[in-house]
């Protein structure tokens, strides 16, 4: 294959070496270890549906006891055909046994993790996650949006993850079992676990011969030429500098099924420098076509676009920038990429943003008309967040990581596209107190927008209030997210906010719960709130309850005389009427977002 692993780059490149080592990107995956473990594994017992998981730590490995897995995963099959009194008796009689904890997956906001099938190199991933920040574990299915007592299937690190969490990964799988439900033993192997050098600079084995030549080498240096034997992706045009991203950074599938069952052997066969769109279909909803097996897994399984996109066909979930990017003017424009604001090996591990482009600057270095008077354009204070480049023009409007992230569909906003699809708009996601039609307004005076179709209690009630009420789960988890950013805290006061986040504190959804409790305890007065997301309904009831009883709106509010729009009225007491008929429109439909 070529692969040759990044210790191999350390000795030439010693900065990008140590820089890459920083990231999160080597972290994604990693081998187990007591200087990897993030999360307690010391003589613990946690429970999931009903079954006891005994983990324990022994001398620098890490152990779980547990009922045997391919007896579970027949429960599992019985409940999901509705036959519940089976699944229940079957739980009962399973056997217990004992599996090594052998890898782990992040290291950021959470930590998961895996240990062997007992089928070849077939790895299963443990039904919990450690939340870094929380120091607890959760049940896995609670730190991502799908819908409440939904059976999941098992998650199978060969088949699942293999592919954008490791380098030079190669399942294994024979392409006579592909077909099966149970794909049988995988033969798996990666060049290295994580997402390391090769996987950007392509397989270097090459590259390593050929620069043991010392007069070779100081050749490129000293004409600055560009060595054909390794991906810079920087001196790659645009397209394909962004495709490198876009390999794992995008909902993407294989055009046949034959394509698919092929990588599921012998792995993606994309590298770094190629071209993408030889190997993979980057899903678009419209251009399902261009993929036989995408179209005919979606023509199956109905909703299966909503998982990954807004009605619009913008990508509405997290870690599928490159899908965004292909949207936006800017990439459209033939030299823009990922790069031009990101960067490995010269910027903080957070986001990944190169130096300066944390700011306007990673804007205004194209758009330099803007520079002089951004206030002319922005019509907000020049260091106002309604100043910035990014909350107008890249919205917090993508989920995942149990919080909102920014969309990397870089546009200008629409106020019609956005109530066409149901998204809050820029505006309305900092001004969460304001109406659509203020907003429309307001774009209309000072872009000279088009008129969107402003209708009924988006001309009187505050879109952040409307999103919250009457949203989708996606949505309300957004909205919740922001109640609790600083920013639009500041551009729409926050002391009215608490007794809307004390609704998402019963959410029928585990990670909008997580979310609304998050926000409000950023709201004054909250935040020593003692609640707990995964407390049985009677007690998230009673918090809700005592939410609203803390709650009082301060004497000299504003609200007082100007509340209608986030539904309180003169004498600072909520609207409940309107809330409650808000309520009875909420948007039900089960929603499950893949990240």
């Amino acid at each position: 294959m070529g692969f040759v692993s990044s210790n191999e780059c350390r000795s030439c490149h010693p900065h990008e070496y140590a820089t890459w080592h920083a990231s999160y990107h080597r972290t994604m995956t990693q081998v187990v270890g007591p200087e990897t473990v993030l999360a307690d594994f010391e003589d613990l017992e946690l429970r999931f549906d009903g079954r006891p998981y005994n983990l324990s730590q022994r001398n620098g490995e890490f152990w779980v006891e547990l009922s045997d897995p391919d007896g579970v995963d027949q429960v599992i099959a019985a409940a999901q055909r509705g036959e519940i009194s089976r699944a229940r008796e079957m739980a009962s009689q399973l056997p217990r046994v004992r599996r090594q904890i052998v890898m782990s997956t992040g290291s950021h906001h959470y930590q998961l993790y895996w240990y062997p099938s007992g089928s070849g190199r077939e790895l299963y991933m443990l039904p919990f996650a450690y939340l870094i920040a929380e120091k607890r574990w959760v049940p896995r299915v609670s730190i991502f949006l799908v819908p409440p007592n939904e059976v999941e299937p098992r998650k199978v690190w060969n088949r699942d993850c293999m592919p954008c969490h490791s380098t030079g990964g190669a399942p294994g799988y024979a392409v006579s079992q592909v077909e099966s439900d149970r794909l049988g033993a995988p033969d798996s192997h990666a060049a290295e676990v994580g997402i390391a050098c090769e996987a950007c600079h392509g397989p270097s084995a090459e590259h390593i011969v050929a620069n043991r030549n010392p007069i070779r080498r100081y050749e490129f240096h000293l004409s600055a030429g560009v060595d054909p034997s390794a991906v810079q992706p920087e001196r790659l045009e645009a397209e394909r500098s962004a495709q490198v991203c876009g390999q794992c950074h995008s909902v993407n599938t294989s055009y046949t099924f034959a394509d698919w069952a092929q990588t599921l052997k012998d792995g993606s066969p994309y590298r770094a420098g190629g071209d993408l769109r030889q190997s993979t279909y980057v899903v678009s909803p419209d251009t399902v076509s261009e993929s036989p097996l995408f179209q005919g897994w979606v023509q199956r399984n109905q909703g299966t676009l909503d998982e990954w996109f807004w009605p619009d066909g913008e990508v509405r979930v997290a870690g599928r920038e490159y899908n965004g990017l292909l949207e936006s003017p800017c990439y459209q424009g033939g030299e823009f990429s990922c790069i031009s604001c990101h960067s490995i090996h010269g910027s903080d591990p957070d986001d990944q943003l190169a130096a300066e482009m944390d700011g306007d600057q990673a804007c205004l270095q194209c758009h330099e008309k803007f520079q002089q008077n951004i206030e002319k354009h922005t019509h907000h204070p020049a260091k106002s967040s309604g100043s910035r480049c990014y909350n107008c023009h890249m919205p917090h409007t993508t989920y995942g990581l149990l919080k909102a992230v920014r969309s990397h569909r870089i546009s200008s906003p629409s106020l019609s596209s956005d109530i066409e699809s149901g998204r809050t708009n820029a505006c309305n996601l900092c001004h969460l107190d304001q109406t659509l039609a203020w907003t429309q307004r307001h774009l209309s005076d000072w872009y000279d927008a088009a008129e969107a179709a402003v209708e009924g209690d988006q001309r009187t009630v505050a879109a952040g209030v409307l999103g919250l009420l009457r949203g989708d789960a996606g949505t309300r988890a957004i909205l919740a997210w922001h109640m609790g950013w600083e920013p639009a805290q500041k551009a729409s006061r926050a002391d009215w906010m608490a007794p809307f986040l004390a609704l998402m504190l019963d959410d029928p959804y585990d990670a909008v719960r997580f979310i609304g409790s998050r926000s409000l305890g950023r709201v004054p007065g909250f935040a020593s709130f003692q609640y707990d997301y995964l407390a049985v309904s009677d007690e998230r009831r009673r918090a809700v309850s005592r939410v609203m009883q803390l709650w009082k709106l301060p004497s000299d509010t504003p609200w007082r005389s100007e509340g209608d729009r986030v539904l309180i009225r003169p004498d600072g007491a909520l609207h409940s009427d309107q809330v409650g008929r808000l309520l009875e429109s909420r948007d039900h439909r089960p929603i499950s977002l893949v990240e």
